[in-house]
């Protein structure tokens, strides 16, 4: 089972894969954990469990037909009713084939009422070839009706050493985890993730970025940003990897980064030209 490979929460992944060989796996499953503890992925190998296939990177893609997957929308993430509707139109149909479905809401927080009440009628008369799971990093702020019609499971962030551990065997050096983990924590998912070759570009910058601030270099932090002139999500993700630096790394120049960075990252979620943005976020960062 690939939910088998998941690093930690073991007692979590034993009772899921106990209920889903005896056929008693509730319809509804909400998962729990904060940020980094990888609850999308978890629900990404489990999904692949339910309906029986190993191609997980298809369903992350979205590229399988027996997984949807709905996230919220634009830059409050809000869940809208209509992508309900469809999902449920998707999938109000039984398989020919018998297949299982699996449909994943991602960060069910975000639901508004409309869109919640549209999903809890699946969860109070679902059917028998399709199972619903929804993920959250904000437990406390799920509708309590959601959350009575699902079985809740908790994830935790893994030991460090256990974590280690899997890097290693994925051919992580330990120089290399320890730099990850001194600026993302105990975040698993963002430490995976920045191992990929374009996202660690995207980390680099933001060290550089980091070292012109510290040097007061806003010429070479004009060039360092200006990578991104046509990129705003690349810019965005810089923005962060620069805020957890500052974070990890406090320093006089470091504070004065940090309210510069939530400025402009609010700024990106406006229709403000990209090239302003970065102008002004150097001149900003070293006045």
């Amino acid at each position: 089972m690939l939910l088998s490979s998941f690093i930690g929460n073991n007692s979590v992944k034993e009772s899921l894969l106990a209920a889903l060989a005896s056929g008693r796996l509730s319809h509804g499953l909400l998962l729990c954990g904060e940020k980094g503890t990888g609850v999308n992925h978890f629900a990404f190998l489990l999904a692949a469990d339910i309906v029986g296939r190993q191609d997980t990177e298809r369903i992350e893609q979205r590229q399988n037909p027996l997984v949807q997957t709905v996230k919220g929308e634009g830059a409050s993430g809000q869940i809208k009713v209509d992508r309900i509707r469809q999902i449920n139109n998707n999938v109000n149909f039984s398989a020919i084939s018998g297949d299982k479905r699996v449909v994943i809401i991602q960060n069910c927080e975000n639901f508004n009422l409309p869109s919640a009440n549209a999903m809890l009628k699946n969860l109070e008369e679902p059917k028998d070839d399709i199972t619903y799971i929804l993920t959250t990093n904000n437990p406390r702020a799920i509708l309590p009706t959601i959350r009575s019609r699902c079985a809740v499971y908790t994830l935790s962030v893994p030991d460090m050493a256990r974590a280690r551990e899997y890097f290693a065997g994925q051919g992580m050096d330990s120089a290399l985890f320890d730099s990850l983990r001194s600026i993302y924590g105990p975040n698993i998912g963002k430490i995976k993730a920045a191992a990929d070759e374009k996202r660690h570009a995207i980390l680099q910058s933001a060290l550089d970025a980091y070292e012109c601030i510290q040097n007061r270099d806003r010429y070479r932090l004009s060039v360092v940003c200006y990578t991104y002139v046509k990129n705003k999500d690349g810019f965005r993700l810089m923005l962060d990897d620069l805020r957890r630096i500052c974070h990890s790394r406090l320093s006089p120049s470091a504070v004065g980064t940090l309210d510069a960075v939530q400025q402009f990252s609010s700024v990106l979620n406006t229709n403000a030209s990209l090239n302003l943005v970065i102008e002004a976020f150097s001149i900003r960062c070293i006045k």
